[in-house]
Order: structure tokens, then sequence, then C-alpha cells
């Protein structure tokens, strides 16, 4: 069967389990297939409208929801970006306390123009038991082939440091580091380029891939974009450790972008029309994580719930 095919009946499966089934419910049956449990992981953000800017009692109370919902919809891990104002040590016990094991990390690592103290970050991670971290972004406003070389060997010197803890630095991409180029070097390719594998590492975010490589290379549909990020996987071979699972509306256009279906909005894992697994299977790396994520939208019709369960099911399900 070929993958789009493979991957439509994966999807179609996934949709009819989450409308047939309550929140929380048992996991499909979809033993021997799909990604291992222990491979699933949801990115924190998702929950962010839930979590918001809580602390203290009221960010506790919305953590154990949040985590109680995970561990009964059958996550085991959790990629974290924030700890709501909490010692990194009470978080740490209200993971143990759901089963839940910290994945990895998103926290500020800085830049060359405004560093940060990595030696505290090491320390939290240690105590969170996360060996990967790194920011969910890289800096928006560079200009010059010039600047992305000088932040890359600022990450670079960051996952020294790190390497030596026992800990690896990861970089998430978003759009722009493919749609700015530079001497037809994409700003991507300039961070590949200055920093040493045994350092840092590549976290493969899938809509922002699909979408940036899209658009650099003037793609019209998802199903030319998203070759485009299996060809990304591809060439990054064993740098590539780490995925966000984010899928594209094949009808929504992306706001500002575009006013036909390509680049859509961020759409549910299995409603779009990404195709994870040639995404999946063009990846020859050791993929540490596939983890779930969904940027919140500022509109009524996004449930963190919803997205979290669909998810799961579609990566128990999905097969590549």
């Amino acid at each position: 069967m070929p993958a789009r095919m493979r991957r439509a009946f994966a999807a179609a499966l996934c949709l009819f389990a989450v409308a047939a089934a309550p929140a929380s419910a048992a996991q499909p049956d979809c033993t021997g297939r799909g990604v291992p449990v222990n491979k699933i992981s949801i990115q924190e953000f998702t929950f962010a409208g839930v979590l918001g800017t809580a602390t203290g009692d009221t960010a506790r109370a919305r953590l154990r929801q949040v985590f109680g919902y995970l561990r009964d919809t059958g996550y085991r891990n959790i990629e974290l970006y924030t700890l709501n104002g909490l010692p990194a040590a009470e978080v740490r016990a209200l993971l143990d306390e759901y089963g839940l094991k910290a994945s990895a990390r998103h926290v500020n690592v800085g830049s060359p123009e405004s560093p940060v103290d990595i030696s505290s970050i090491l320390a939290e991670n240690r105590v969170l038991g996360i060996k990967d971290f790194g920011s969910g972004a890289t800096p928006r406003g560079y200009t010059t082939a010039a600047q992305w070389v000088a932040y890359a060997k600022y990450i670079d010197a960051l996952g020294e440091q790190a390497r030596k803890a026992g800990q690896t630095l990861m970089v998430h991409n978003h759009n722009h580091e493919f749609e700015s180029s530079y001497a037809d070097t994409m700003a991507y390719d300039i961070l590949l380029a200055n920093t040493d594998p045994r350092n840092v590492e590549f976290q493969v975010d899938l809509y922002w891939s699909t979408r940036g490589l899209g658009v650099a290379e003037g793609a019209t549909s998802i199903a030319q974009a998203d070759d485009l990020s299996a060809e990304l996987v591809r060439r990054l071979g064993n740098r590539a450790q780490l995925f966000h699972v984010k899928d594209m509306s094949t009808t929504i256009p992306a706001p500002g972008v575009s006013t036909s279906p390509f680049p859509g909005r961020i759409e549910i894992v299995g409603a779009g029309g990404i195709d994870f697994p040639s995404i999946f299977a063009a990846s020859k790396g050791p993929m540490k994580y596939y983890a779930i994520e969904h940027d919140p939208r500022n509109d009524a019709t996004f449930d963190p719930w919803v997205a979290a369960k669909a998810g799961f099911d579609y990566l128990s399900c999905v097969t590549y």
C-alpha cells in the first residue's frame, strides 16, 4: 500500500477512535504497530492555554490536571516548556507521582547578544531528569549570514558544556530558518555547518519544516512540501534525534501567508495532510522521541485535550 494510502487509513482509524471514545479512554488496539509508547511524548505548550502564567497552588492544580489526563490517555512522557514558577524538584515530584518522564525541555538558552547562565539550566535539568534541551525558537531578527554563524558557534559552545555534563543541546526549527537564505545557503544549513554533531542535535518540527521548505521551494501543495521534509530528515541522519509531530490543515490557509490551501494552519495530528509515514520512514537515525505538539490557537474551536488524545492514538497506530 502506498505511503499516502497507509497514512489516510491510519488517520481514519485514529479519528474514529477519538470520536467513539470518551476523554482519557484506553489506548487504541494497535499492538505491535505504531510508535512504541516509550517514544511517544507531547510538548507541554499544547496546554499553554490551560497552564497560562499561573503560579503557586493554581499552577500545581493545573499541572495535576494536565499530568493526570496525559497518564490516563496513555502518555508516559512529556516535553516541558515551563515550570510555572515552581521549583524543579517540585515539578519532578509531580512527574513521578503521575508516572511521567520529562523527555526533553524547551528553555531559553540565549544568544551571543543575550547569553544565559548555562550552569543553572544544566542543574535544573539534572533535577528534572532531562537529557535533551534547547530553546523553543532560534532568533528571528537576524539579517546576515555572519549573525547566524555567530549564533551557531554560541550554541555549539553551550552544547559542549552540556555534553560534558551528560546532556545534549538541541535546535528546534520554525519556518524562518528555511526561508532565510544568504548566497543560496539557508540559515538552517549554516547552523548545521557550524555546529559539532557531538555538541548539537536537531529536533525537527514537521509542521514548520514542511511550511518553511515548501515556501522556500515554491511548493503549491502539502504533498510537494512534506516530500521536502522527508528529504531533510534523510539528509540529517543521526543529527535528527527528536520530532515534533504537528499536522497542517488542507483547507485553511495560514493567516497572512496564503489564500490557497498551502500552507495551511496547524491542525490536530491525523486530521491534516502531512504524510508522516513517509517522513518517519526517511529517518535513519536513532529517533529518541516523537512529541505531539499543537500550538494553541486563538479561537474557541481548539481543544488541547482532544489534540492530545488524537495525537497519541495516531502515533500508536501509524505504520511506516
